[in-house]
């Protein structure tokens, strides 16, 4: 081929490169192929985006391509290289001047207007083109073909001006020819657009010779009465003001002109009068056909056109094109080969939509003698009188017929009478194929070789290859390729001269495509079978083409047009052992053209051999030995190869079948081995597989049955209880009976992965039994544990277990904690109630006699004491139908039992079968309830109403009336998707809610106390309000509620239409309705992968959005723009704008920055301008004003920028010294490295040269002095000296301090942020958070147990406590009571806190109240602070009183959701990071000191030479599951590595559920033998003086990757620790001790463990020797060096924690962050403290603040940051704690009001944060007042929420025993509280302190 030796430069479209990859790889030995399809596929592309195509013309004679675009004309060659351009445009003009101000002035503005091309037509006769454009009414040019050459431009007259309408696709000419001696005529057809009056509809014009003749589009005929055209009369704008006919298609065919339009429908439906009176307007699709003849069109007729597929009516024409009918479709038709057929392309429905909703559409054919005989019909009918003219367009009012006798032929004309006439009968079409997903915009046709073939363009920018076979035979589409990158596909298509290729056209570009792409079919099925007619096989060339391209073609068999005719080949044997070599194999080939030059056979690449030829047979040899494959396990027991005949001719393999390569020996068991599909034999003694039968002798028990297999039989399910010793018999057949030598039979039992072997018996051949024995499994989680069952023998040899026989294991205890659970239990367990006992248990396992037994079918069958433990819901309706699910114990073993037994608050409920668990759940639908019932509790009765039958609730169920309010928002969009929020009371009753919207339901989607939202559906009603009902249950509850649908938001315009492939850069987007949309986002698609981003409506016609990033990861991206596949909007459920047709969105490469420098750091003078350089700064956007949003950031100040393409020059700010550069744009972040900015020296010369003088002087004098001192002493040189080289070794340590600091600041941010990847958050539960707060340090507390009171007095302390919790709940009693407490001199701080805690935990249930009392406390507070003159900024800073502690509290309760779903995370992630920082470096583990450290007074301050190991750990519980690789150091104590290894395996693990460190062994393992055990203190502890060091890993020389186990201590005394050291023993007592002071701290970090042992006087150290034993002699100097440089670590260390101190800050002072709104406890107690201070006119902003920080903040984060064990189940050391104690610090200072003035002397931690503290207040007071600025909460909101909080944390105390531990204070100051009762008013009226008497004499009374 000719080909590939050309260079072109085509853009090709995409789809087709994605084609052809596939093929390209499949057969690299033909490059041509791939290369022509590419360089058939040309492209031109708009060079404007508004110069937009229009139209399409190709000269068929030389197959020159005429387009005609907005402001252009172009010539193209056929291969669509531009030849010339023409410009019609754009020009100053308005469509309002008719005239034209060409032709006269116009008072009209005129600006400049853009030329459409509305008409493009090929004049042959006189080698010209009609271009008519949308200019100046619409005049036309005539051009020269060759050269576009202008040959006139006609314009004076009003015949002149077509139509001012500005669309391309509305108006359509026809040229006719009339033999040589007559001038062509044009007939043209255009919309009018509302000006009927100057344009005629239809006319007929002359086109002269001369193309500057004065007649040139005159009308063929005109006097005053009657002209050569049609105008559209005015009285049908009255009835339809828009009315138009828009012409889509024209065509002559024989005596006749036809046109194809479409027009609105004038009938008398519910479209007259206006349409905009809403309703939309019908439109219907007709023919109009014309004599070419007629000068005065009265041979006009109309025929409506239609088609009708599947009962769906398609009645909108899309497009049409006339082609003849061909061979095949016109014997389908009935009608001649060559007759014309019209192929036409309509849409669904009759309805014409701005953005047509509906991708449906139909293509279908019509004959053109059929259109024409039913118009002959009519014309007959009607010149008999029948009927009307039916034209209600033209005629607005009906005209009869009249009555003429003719005779009507074929070819008649009309007279003046019946004219023009309208058929009122729809032709209809035959539909050929229908497509719903993408709509057909445009259709071509052709013939080939008797084949109709239509190519159909779609809205999508694809194109359809159809092959039209007719109505008997269907359609077929055969192909479907995308050709354009935005679509539509616009109307016209043209084919090339020679028709092998195809035009398509969309608004931006026009591309040729071949007819046929064979290429891309890699075998002759697909080839045939793929319906291309175009395509057939080229056998020995291997290829799909067109029978023309394939050599010797004609030659037989050699070219396959039908699938019949492809090559077939079979192989005998088709399948071999991997263990036979050179098999003859034999080949029989069918449909193969001679083969005289020979083949070989090719076994893919393992061998190739020649083939020996004898007709269709070919005989070939099996590869030998080395090239077999080797098959292994993994791959199954064959391997499948593909044998090729390859032709000597061509070289390539033209026929190809599977051959198979098996291995029996892969089989491993006998039943897989015989029921191999391969020639496998089983030797049973052997045990192996085998395919040679002569290996295997029947006395070795060859086996090649599946039924002679040895194998178990199915067996029952084979029950074991644990713990019961026995046998399990077993079914088999054809057991072998062990030979000499043989061991015998085994059960192999896997119990929870640990392997349990029984020997076993072999009775016969048909069974086996396992022994005696009984089995055990871990764990109470499971009753019963299905356990895999083999039986060997000869120690490995399995017998086969088709039916996988397990045994069950069960114990019958496990879960099964009641009678009723028990008595469930499936009865071959043999399980019992054991009465006296209260457990289940076997029978022979119960010790009491059988009258005490409860069993399933047995005499005692029945559960007493049922019990209820839970109901849900708690509430609902009276009307009924609530399903009320009841859990509980021993409720019943069948449903008859509880049938007609349940009663929920006295009202019938009726239990339903479904929900029915036996013993454990009853679910029942409530029945209606009266008007008198309020609540009850919930009775059930098992069986009969007998006590012991009978279980009743202690809650009660309430019945309540649901109410709406209102609702939110109260309009969306038409096609639904609103999430609307409806607002009411009780709604959380009942258990099932549906939303009604009139008749639709909206989907239910959550809901609470006050509020339901649902998701709207699409309206069916159309526009307009629908009312909205809720149905809780049985109860329909109604309000006035409307919500409004309108119409659907659409968009109209994005600016810019481009972004960067990062995203995020501004779009304004324009559009309609955009403010009906709560959450709008914007979306791109890209290979398959979606991205979203956010966007801000501002008003209802726009709104800002930030471009999605581009899908698809950046790497893979070369420089080079990307479109992406889809690109548009969510709003709510509009599927109109998910995916944008009219937008052209580019994505233009991210811009690139190169490093500042190789060594990233920029040396800099002030004032000197920083370069950034790089790429791709100015993306390259068409208008070429593509400009990005550069920040630079030098340290933390925005430099002034002036960008280019490749730079960026930013005007440094006015600073000198280090600062780091950052620049952003977009979504990038971007650091090219650091500027050193250094200033100039402000010396002058002369002053330099004297300082210079000045010093030599200085030097010289020095000289003679060491000269002269150097003369009187050589000892103090020496010792100077020694000085010297100390300083050096000093000074070369801190440079390399300094360095190693420098270097882990920037690898550890990366390293750090990598590590913490999403490990689960280990929350605790509300319960355990809130006690740690509350009672810090108490582990057990009694508020969590019951009321522990000797029996005797039980009843009457209960009465008492009841008493007293009333009085509790009694504000004026508890404010008296808090009062009088907080006057008593002995009511210590500690006492304040406990008394705030224990009244919380009273009041969880009933937070209203304590919020009431909380915010009484705190007035009294504030005035009782401002009274004594404090300083109003003391208020709530220091737990003075019980009110400070019950707001920390209150804020404890009420923020737990807040720290669950958001601040949580980022808290956990600091304290992990801070972790793992510190863990990175030594850590002593006596001192806790470490290297990594924020807090100064935990720093190591010595250089300690360490190094990373990685050791592999097996996992404690499972030594089978790989090691875990754990990193270590080798100056770890063994304790630390044990910890690290913990923390490594338990990763996920919450801390309390872990093994302790303390209960472990650390195991060395070298090699499998060798076993040490590591300890901090052993034997071989070295002691130097009366230190001693523990032990390390370096201490032991573990290496690298050295394997270790955590095994459980042992409690054998090897290597143990040394009697005179301090004893295991003394320190677990220690750890104890600490274990319930409630500490944080870890035990390292006492200094107990440092004080010499007292009997042999020895210090323990690890790392560092403490301080305080200043014993270091001063040899030891040496090694010293200035602590205080170790310093800069702890920047190392902030620098690497910043980003996690910073997401903390931030999650914590915002007031929406991560999907969680701001807690209302905040803005409420906020607003609080702001009413307060208005109060006492306290306007001091600086107050205020710290009030509010002091409230929240200080009272509550802090100690949660400090603290986070208190939120987390976590373990914190002492250096953890020391570095969250610098972060809490920060935290404080942050929300102070106070400047801090900082020196040098200030405190390290104050320092080190002290630049951060600035933005961090800054953030705070945003906080603060965005928080003031939110609506403010109502009582009833606030209070509903409350509500809510004490409802879903009711249970969690026990608040019996809270009020007994308040009691133990009443008993302390009985006297003082009840005078200060007798002595207040409220208390007196209410007999308050009689009632305490009360309460003293119960709780004191001894019975």
């Amino acid at each position: 081929m000719a080909f590939h030796n050309r260079r072109w430069n085509f853009t090709f479209s995409c789809c087709v490169v994605v084609l052809l990859l596939p093929l390209v790889a499949a057969r690299p030995q033909q490059p041509s192929a791939a290369t022509r399809v590419h360089e058939e596929y040309s492209t031109f592309r708009v060079e404007n985006t508004e110069w937009t195509f229009n139209h399409l013309a190709v000269d068929h004679r030389n197959g020159n391509v005429y387009l005609g675009a907005v402001n252009r004309i172009y010539k193209l060659s056929p291969g669509l290289d531009i030849q010339v351009s023409h410009q019609t445009g754009p020009d100053e003009d308005n469509r309002n001047c008719y005239p034209p101000r060409i032709v006269q002035p116009c008072s009209e503005p005129l600006t400049l207007t853009n030329n459409v091309n509305k008409m493009l037509l090929m004049d042959y006769r006189e080698n010209r083109l009609l271009a008519c454009g949308s200019l100046y009414q619409g005049i036309c040019k005539l051009l020269r073909l060759d050269d576009l050459f202008k040959l006139g431009e006609p314009f004076h007259k009003k015949e002149h001006y077509l139509s001012g309408v500005n669309e391309s696709g509305s108006v359509f000419g026809v040229i006719v020819s009339y033999g040589d001696a007559s001038p062509d005529k044009l007939f043209v057809a255009t919309a009018v657009d509302g000006r009927p009056e100057y344009f005629p509809t239809i006319s007929s014009r002359k086109l002269t010779r001369n193309s500057e003749e004065d007649g040139m589009f005159a009308y063929v005929f005109h006097d005053e009465f009657v002209a050569s055209m049609i105008k559209i009369p005015s009285d049908t704008f009255t009835v339809v003001p828009d009315f138009d006919i828009y012409y889509v298609y024209g065509f002559s065919s024989g005596n006749f002109v036809y046109f194809l339009t479409l027009q609105p429908e004038m009938g008398g439906g519910p479209t007259t009068g206006s349409s905009s009176a809403g309703r939309e307007q019908v439109y219907t699709s007709k023919l109009v056909r014309l004599c070419k003849d007629d000068t005065a069109f009265n041979s006009y007729v109309e025929v409506p056109l239609g088609c009708v597929k599947g009962g769906v009516e398609y009645r909108l024409l899309q497009a049409a094109y006339l082609s003849k009918a061909g061979t095949i479709l016109a014997r389908s038709l009935g009608i001649g080969p060559d007759d014309d057929i019209l192929y036409a392309v309509f849409s669904k429905g009759q309805k014409r939509r701005p953005k047509e909703s509906s991708q449906e559409s139909a293509l279908c054919v019509f004959t053109l003698k059929e259109i024409n005989e039913r118009i002959k019909d009519r014309l007959q009918s009607c010149y008999k009188g029948e009927g009307t003219l039916d034209l209600a367009w033209l005629k607005v009012k009906d005209i009869s017929c009249s009555s003429a006798l003719l005779t009507i032929d074929d070819n008649f004309c009309g007279l003046d009478m019946n004219a023009p006439l309208g058929v009122s009968e729809m032709v209809r079409g035959i539909p050929l194929f229908s497509e719903s997903k993408d709509k057909m915009t445009s259709v071509i046709a052709y013939v080939y070789k008797n084949h109709s073939l239509a190519f159909v363009g779609t809205r999508g920018g694809r194109l359809k290859k159809i092959r039209v076979d007719g109505p008997t035979y269907g359609a077929l589409q055969y192909e479907t390729i995308q050709v354009v990158d935005n679509g539509p596909i616009l109307r016209d298509m043209a084919f090339s001269s020679d028709q092998h290729f195809l035009y398509v056209m969309s608004e931006s570009q026009l591309t040729r495509v071949p007819v046929e792409a064979c290429e891309q079919y890699s075998s002759c099925n697909e080839c045939l079978g793929s319906g291309d007619p175009h395509c057939g096989w080229c056998v020995l060339h291997s290829m799909c083409t067109r029978k023309e391209k394939c050599e010797r073609s004609s030659e037989p068999r050699r070219f396959a047009s039908n699938i019949k005719q492809c090559v077939r080949l079979s192989v005998h044997p088709n399948n071999i052992s991997v263990s036979q070599y050179s098999v003859m194999l034999v080949l029989e080939a069918h449909n193969v053209p001679e083969l005289s030059a020979g083949v070989n056979c090719t076994f893919e690449d393992l061998a190739e051999m020649d083939g020996l030829v004898e007709g269709n047979r070919i005989t070939c040899s099996s590869p030998a030995e080395k090239e077999v494959p080797r098959i292994i396990v993994d791959q199954g027991d064959h391997q499948i190869v593909q044998l090729y005949l390859k032709s000597k001719e061509t070289g390539l393999a033209f026929a190809n079948t599977s051959f198979v390569f098996y291995n029996c020996s892969v089989h491993k068991s006998c039943l897989s081995c015989v029921g191999s599909p391969y020639q496998c034999h089983w030797c049973k003694y052997r045990h192996t597989c085998t395919h040679d039968p002569s290996s295997c002798s029947f006395q070795e028990g060859r086996v090649k049955q599946p039924e002679e297999c040895p194998q178990l039989l199915p067996a029952d399910r084979i029950l074991v209880p644990v713990n019961v010793v026995k046998p399990i018999t077993l079914r088999a057949k054809n057991l072998p009976q062990p030979q000499s030598g043989q061991r015998g039979y085994e059960c192999v039992l896997t119990i929870q992965g640990v392997e349990q072997r029984v020997p076993a018996l072999r009775f016969n051949s048909s069974s086996v039994q396992c022994q005696n024995t009984s089995y055990m499994y871990d764990g109470m989680e499971m009753s019963s544990l299905p356990v895999d069952l083999t039986v060997i023998w000869n120690g490995d040899f399995s017998i086969d277990n088709p039916a996988q026989n397990k045994v069950h294991l069960y114990k019958c205890d496990a879960r099964r904690e009641s009678c009723g659970l028990c008595l469930k239990a499936d009865p071959l367990f043999g399980c019992v109630w054991c009465k006296g006992e209260n457990r289940c248990s076997l029978k022979q396992h119960c010790s009491y006699p059988q009258s005490m037994w409860l069993e399933h079918n047995g005499i005692n069958s029945k559960c007493t004491h049922p019990r209820i433990t839970k109901i849900t819901p708690l509430r609902g309706p009276r009307e009924g139908g609530t399903l009320v699910t009841i859990r509980g114990e021993n409720l019943g073993l069948e449903f008859s039992e509880i049938k007609d037994h349940v009663k929920v608050a006295d009202v019938e409920c009726t239990p339903v079968p479904e929900g029915y668990i036996p013993a454990e759940q009853i679910v029942c639908e409530m029945g209606k309830a009266e008007r008198s019932q309020f609540a009850g509790n919930v009775q059930v009765c098992v069986g009969e109403c007998r006590p012991e039958f009978m279980a009743k609730s202690s809650k009660y169920y309430y019945f309540v009336i649901p109410q709406l309010l209102s609702l939110k928002p109260s309009r969306g969009p038409i096609s639904g998707g609103t999430i609307v929020n409806i607002t009411g009371g009780n709604l959380d009753a009942g258990s099932n809610v549906s939303i009604m919207f009139k008749d639709q339901k909206c989907t239910y989607q959550r809901r609470g106390g006050q509020w339901i939202t649902c998701r709207s559906h699409a309206s069916m009603q159309g526009y307009g309000n629908v009312s909205v009902s809720v149905y809780v249950d049985k109860a329909h509850i109604h309000k006035d509620l409307k919500f409004e649908y309108v119409e659907d938001p659409t968009i109209t315009k994005l600016e810019p239409e481009w972004s960067i492939f990062s995203g995020n850069t501004p779009l304004t987007v324009s559009g309609t309705n955009l403010d009906i949309i709560h959450t709008p986002l914007i979306r791109a698609k890209y290979k398959n992968l979606e991205t979203i981003n956010i966007c801000q409506v501002l008003s209802p016609t726009t709104m800002q959005c930030m471009a999605p990033e581009l899908p698809y990861s950046i790497s893979k991206h070369k420089d080079v723009p990307e479109r992406p596949d889809e690109f548009g909007f969510i709003l709510d459920n509009v599927q109109s704008v998910l995916a944008l047709n009219n937008t052209n969105f580019v994505y233009y490469p991210n811009p690139v920055f190169e490093p500042l420098s190789v060594s990233g750091v920029q040396e800099l003078k002030p004032g000197s301008p920083i370069i950034l350089k790089g790429r791709n700064f100015l993306p390259p956007t068409p208008g070429g004003n593509g400009k990005l949003n550069y920040t630079v950031l030098i340290g933390d100040k925005p430099c002034a920028l002036t960008v280019s393409d490749t730079q960026l020059l930013c005007e440094s700010p006015n600073l000198t010294g280090r600062h780091k550069v950052l620049a952003r744009v977009g979504g990038i972040e971007f650091s090219p490295g650091v500027v050193h900015i250094t200033s100039d020296s402000p010396l002058s010369s002369t002053a330099v040269i004297s300082i210079a003088g000045a010093g030599g002087l200085l030097i010289f004098f020095i000289v003679i002095v060491l000269i002269a001192y150097k003369r009187k002493s050589r000892e103090s040189d020496l010792t100077l000296k020694r000085l010297q080289m100390q300083m050096d070794n000093l000074e070369s340590r801190v440079a390399l301090e300094c360095k190693e600091a420098f270097a882990e600041l920037q690898t550890d941010i990366h390293e750090l942020t990598s590590d913490l990847d999403g490990a689960g958050i280990p929350f605790l539960d509300y319960r355990t958070y809130t006690m740690r707060v509350l009672f810090p340090g108490i582990e057990e507390h009694p508020v969590l147990r019951d009321l522990e009171v000797p029996g005797y007095r039980q009843e009457q302390v209960e009465k008492g406590l009841k008493l007293f919790g009333q009085l509790i709940n009694n504000k004026v009693f508890l404010l008296s009571f808090i009062r009088t407490l907080e006057s008593q001199r002995g009511f210590s701080m500690r006492d304040r806190g406990n008394v705030a805690s224990l009244i919380m935990t009273v009041l969880q249930s009933k937070l209203e109240y304590a919020t009431d009392v909380l915010k009484h406390l705190l007035s009294d507070l504030i005035d009782k602070n401002l009274e004594s003159k404090n300083h109003p900024k003391l208020l709530l800073r220091r737990t003075e009183s019980v009110a400070e502690k019950m707001l920390t509290n209150w804020f404890t309760f009420l923020l737990y959701k807040f720290l669950k779903e958001c601040a949580g995370e980022p808290l956990f992630s600091l304290f992990c990071a801070i972790k793992q920082q510190m863990e990175k470096g030594p850590i002593d583990s006596i001192t806790g000191e470490a290297r990594y450290s924020l807090s100064e007074d935990k720093l190591i301050r010595q250089q300690i030479d360490y190094k990373t190991l990685v050791v592999n750990c097996m996992h404690p519980d499972n030594e089978k599951s790989p090691e875990v690789q754990v990193k270590v150091l080798n100056c770890d104590t063994v304790s630390q590595v044990k910890e690290k290894i913990l923390d490594a395996i338990y990763k996920n693990v919450p801390y309390s559920h872990r093994p302790k460190a303390s209960d472990m062994d650390l195991e060395w393992r070298q090699g499998r033998v060798v076993r040490v055990i590591l300890q901090d203190e052993d034997v071989t502890t070295k002691i130097e003086a009366d230190w001693k060091r523990l032990n390390m890993l370096s201490h032991y020389q573990v290496t690298d990757n050295a394997v270790v186990a955590l095994v459980p201590k042992q409690v054998t005394a090897y290597n143990s620790v040394n009697n005179s050291t301090v004893s295991r023993t003394s320190a677990s007592k220690y750890e104890n001790m600490i274990k319930y002071t409630g500490s944080p701290d870890s035990l390292r970090s006492r200094t107990p463990m440092i004080t010499p042992d007292l009997e042999s006087g020895v210090k323990v150290w690890h790392l560092v020797k403490n301080h305080e034993h200043g014993d270091q002699k001063e040899g030891d100097r040496g090694s010293k060096m200035v602590s205080e440089i170790y310093l800069t670590r702890l920047l190392a260390t902030k620098g690497t924690l910043q980003k996690f101190v910073d997401d903390l800050f931030e999650t914590i002072f915002s007031t929406a962050h991560r999907g969680s709104a701001l807690p209302l406890a905040i803005k409420y107690m906020f607003d609080f403290l702001d009413e307060q201070a208005d109060k006492h006119n306290i306007h001091d902003p600086h107050v205020r603040h710290t009030w509010k920080s002091n409230c929240l903040p200080l009272r509550f984060w802090v100690n949660v940051i400090k603290n986070p064990q208190f939120v987390f189940d976590i373990h914190k050391s002492s250096i953890t704690d020391a570095c969250l104690s610098v972060v809490a610090q920060t935290f404080m200072d942050s929300c102070s009001t106070s400047e801090h003035r900082l020196g040098k002397d200030s405190p390290s931690n104050k320092l080190l944060y002290a630049k951060d503290i600035p933005s961090y207040k800054s953030w705070v007071e945003r906080y603060y007042s965005d928080i003031s600025k939110m609506p403010a909460i109502s009582d009833q909101d606030m209070n509903a929420y409350l509500a809510e909080q004490s409802r879903m944390h009711m249970n969690e105390f026990n608040t019996m025993s809270s009020l007994s531990e308040i009691y133990s204070y009443i008993g302390k100051y009985t006297e003082e509280i009840v005078s200060a009762l007798e002595q207040d008013d409220g208390a007196r009226k209410q007999r308050l302190a009689y009632k305490l008497e009360q309460v003293v004499a119960f709780m004191s009374l001894e019975s």
